[in-house]
């Protein structure tokens, strides 16, 4: 059966309920690379259909159904630190053709999705200007919306916001560093994403790994993973990854 097709769309929908969706979906989109070099396409072709790619999940799971919030990791500390400077160029110019596209886009504004970007600050200040005046559209045109959100992360290490977020709580609220498990509610507040809620399903296509990625926040979530490139995501694997998180027994640690 093809994954394109509507009969094994339906027959994942028809087993899923509104209730069954999580509130939260953290998403790593990747083998954009792959995915062009493939079909013979530019490093940047690639991640433009990767930007494509995530405007369709983000309607799936915001608009269609009843998902609020989705977490995608857009750059990580590392990629900007090994990644070729023509790839982080082309890159970089497709940051800036999608946040200003979310900035001018009806759809957004129809559905009030709220659009943001968390990173490290001293590295979002190193990005170009170009893509920091992206984002700053981005936020600005879509800051006052009430509906579901999407944050993007860039640049971003899990480790580091954890070891930051330590950091800070035992400056600022004058902890001991043993004291700082028994605070946790304060802990999680210096967070760069304390003010998220947990990841319930995290899934990512082409690799099965975590790189990194919402560290504190997916402790007790669940992972699909999608053999695949980006791109090749389809409408049916969204749903195929809702029914699997659907029917699952989620223990949260026990």
């Amino acid at each position: 059966m093809n994954s394109e097709s509507p009969v094994l769309k339906t027959a994942s929908q028809l087993k899923i309920s509104q209730p069954d969706f999580p509130d939260h979906i953290a998403l790593i989109p990747d083998g954009n690379r792959r995915w062009a070099e493939a079909r013979g396409l530019s490093v940047g072709e690639g991640y433009a259909a990767g930007a494509e790619k995530i405007k369709q999940f983000r309607e799936w799971a915001l608009v269609d159904n009843s998902v609020e919030i989705m977490s995608v990791f857009l750059l990580s500390t590392e990629n900007i630190e090994r990644r070729p400077e023509d790839e982080l160029e082309q890159l970089y110019s497709v940051f800036i053709d999608f946040f200003n596209s979310v900035a001018e886009n009806s759809f957004v504004r129809e559905n009030q999705i709220r659009h943001e970007v968390r990173g490290a600050d001293s590295a979002i200040e190193k990005l170009p200007d170009g893509v920091r005046r992206a984002i700053g559209n981005m936020e600005s045109a879509t800051s006052d919306f009430g509906g579901p959100r999407v944050v993007f992360l860039i640049p971003y290490g899990g480790r580091a916001e954890i070891v930051k977020a330590a950091s800070d709580t035992r400056m600022i609220g004058g902890l001991d560093v043993t004291d700082i498990g028994e605070d946790q509610e304060e802990f999680r507040d210096n967070l760069m994403l304390g003010d998220l809620p947990d990841v319930d399903l995290m899934t990512r296509t082409s690799e099965k790994r975590i790189s990194n990625f919402m560290l504190y926040h997916t402790a007790y979530a669940e992972f699909v993973f999608h053999q695949l490139n980006w791109p090749s995501f389809t409408e049916s694997m969204f749903y195929e990854s809702i029914y699997k998180y659907a029917n699952r027994d989620r223990r949260f640690g026990v």
